[in-house]
This record gives C-alpha cells, structure tokens and sequence, in this order.
C-alpha cells in the first residue's frame, strides 16, 4: 500500500478512546485473574498511551467491572446510588443497600480471608477483591 493509501485509511479509522483501549487490553488478558489483568491494563494505558496512573487505574477498573457485569441481571443504580450508599438491584428490580460501613465489613472479611489483592504493590492501590 502507498503512503497516500495509508494515510487514508488512518484518516478514516476510528478513534479509540481510554475505555475502547482498557476494553481491548482486559479482553486479551480475559483468562487472567483480576489482579493480573487489572495490572496489565493499567500499564499498557499508562505506557503506550500516555495516561496518568490515577486516570489509567480508573478506567481500567470501570472497564473490567463492565466485562464482568456482562450478562448479569443484577447492576448497580447510579441514579440511587451516593457518596455513603451503593444501591444494587437485583433480578426484577429489587433494590439491596449498601452503606459505606457495610462495605468495609465486606473489604475487612475480605483481609481476613485473603482475598483483597492490590494491584500494584508499590503504590498500594487499588484493592480488588479475589473470588
């Protein structure tokens, strides 16, 4: 192809955005568990794309919550959800609360049990809870 070719079709191709690229990166790590993958995201966004840390550790995490949430009759209601409670609603719409201090019980059993992870160790952030 000549350059003339090539430019064209790099005019015409999409743009992918920060949520695009986690969504690409998580799917090709989909067999890796989530602190793996997590980590592998968020370094491929913060090396080959140019985010920050904080930023790429955001997206990342919105995007394996939205692979993971595929399929799943239950979801979170941003619209009743606050900064001091989680609504989840599950199948038909029944709503289950969850106040901040029920979910650090939740983040504690987790230490307890092994099961909070962090991704990346040197920063201690963010946690993630193993299955």
């Amino acid at each position: 192809m000549n350059s003339t070719a090539m430019k064209n079709v790099a005019a015409i191709a999409p743009h992918q955005d920060a949520h695009n690229l986690a969504i690409a990166q998580l799917w090709r790590d989909r067999w890796e568990n989530r602190v793996n993958a997590l980590s592998n995201c968020i370094e491929h966004l913060v090396v080959d794309h140019d985010m920050t840390e904080a930023n790429a550790e955001l997206v990342a995490v919105q995007a394996y919550a939205e692979l993971e949430s595929t399929n799943q009759l239950a979801s979170i209601d941003v619209d009743a959800t606050t900064s001091s409670v989680v609504v989840l609603r599950t199948e038909g719409g029944r709503p289950v609360v969850f106040t901040a201090l029920d979910l650090m019980r939740v983040l504690e059993q987790a230490r307890n049990d092994g099961r909070a992870v962090v991704v990346d160790r040197d920063r201690r952030r963010p946690v993630v809870l193993e299955h």
